[in-house]
């Protein structure tokens, strides 16, 4: 059976979920790791952009 824990990405204002070999759901949100952001810009469609 696969695993179906969610891997929320680990930028602090996305809500996408990661990939199971990453803590992040884009190279925007690992970049942005450590900025000071009002909104997510990973561009993914499901995206709220919040926490």
């Amino acid at each position: 059976m696969a695993d179906t824990k969610n891997n929320k990405c680990a930028h602090r204002l996305c809500s996408c979920i990661a990939p199971a070999d990453s803590k992040y759901c884009s190279t925007y949100c690992e970049a942005a790791k450590d900025t000071t952001d009002i909104a997510c810009g990973c561009e993914h469609a499901g995206c709220t952009g919040s926490v």
